[in-house]
């Protein structure tokens, strides 16, 4: 009998067919290109980016977060990441803040030339800082950025930073090439706001109240059958530490599934030109985030 070697790859627990990430490594120092095939890509993969020594030391730090909370199963080397029995999918935008290692690797001159030379002017970055520590089990279904954060400027990038090696068993991104030009997926799903509701609801002064989403962003629950029915590809790599994918906002992507036994740390950051309007959400010292301070009503 022969067994296959290839990795397991799901995506909402189903089977998921990945092509490879085109690497821009290459052209990295060259801004006409790297726009170029971001108006044709909708994303840049630069393996080798960053500093591993930096990637790791981040990590680090992340990790002793974990433990500190309890996360990682006793008894094991943080460094494997072995989630505690009873560990729950969170968010550590706190300990992301207060990480000196990682505000160094995501805002540091690295990353700013980078973002310099792509849009050719100053940038900022938003102040809230998104921290993932994803266990065995699904990941983040597909979707678009723009509808979590587009009451700023909709010329804004993600960075999605692996924070150590992330093979396809582990998972990582997986994006559908080409989807930011889907013009009818932009301009209906992609205009939505995951924090507005309608006032004239019988639950609107409930829904005002409430932290949370009143609409979780989801594109789809099918992630094979939507790339089908538009003829696109969805695409991803065995990540190292160094790594950084880059994309739009309008850029169809997912977290592919964990089929590990480890969890699995990422971080996304967002950045934008320095002189255009950010979305408030995402800004200060304490960002409103998704949270009743967010919710904007309006008249359906």
């Amino acid at each position: 009998m022969i067994t296959s070697t290839e990795p397991m790859i799901t995506a909402q627990g189903a089977p998921l067919e990945v092509g490879p990430l085109r690497s821009s490594a290459e052209v990295v120092d060259d801004a006409d290109e790297l726009r170029a095939r971001l108006a044709t890509d909708g994303y840049l993969f630069l393996p080798g980016y960053l500093d591993r020594d930096e990637v790791r030391a981040a990590r680090g730090s992340m990790l002793a977060a974990l433990a500190g909370d309890g996360a990682l199963r006793p008894g094991t080397d943080p460094d494997l990441a072995v989630p505690a029995d009873d560990y729950r999918p969170r968010m550590l935008h706190e300990a992301a803040r207060d990480s000196e290692p990682l505000q160094a690797l995501l805002y540091g001159e690295r990353m700013a030339d980078l973002y310099h030379r792509i849009f050719e002017a100053d940038v900022r970055h938003f102040d809230y800082t998104w921290m993932r520590a994803v266990p065995p089990g699904k990941a983040t279904p597909p979707h678009m950025d723009s509808v979590f954060m587009n009451r700023g400027t909709l010329d804004l990038m993600t960075a999605w930073t692996p924070l150590g090696d992330i093979d396809r068993t582990l998972g990582g991104v997986a994006v559908l090439d080409g989807s930011h030009r889907l013009d009818e997926i932009t301009g209906d799903y992609g205009s939505r706001d995951v924090d507005t509701y309608c006032e004239d609801d019988d639950q609107a002064a409930t829904i005002a109240a409430t932290d949370g989403l009143t609409w979780d962003g989801v594109l789809t629950r099918d992630p094979a059958g939507f790339g089908k029915a538009h003829g696109l590809r969805w695409l991803t790599a065995d990540y190292r530490a160094g790594d950084l994918l880059t994309f739009t906002i309008f850029t169809v992507h997912l977290g592919l599934d964990n089929n590990a036994d480890r969890i699995r740390l990422s971080s996304d950051s967002r950045y934008q030109r320095a002189t255009e309007k950010v979305d408030p959400r995402w800004i200060g010292l304490d960002p409103t985030a998704h949270s009743a301070r967010s919710k904007q009503g309006r008249i359906c």
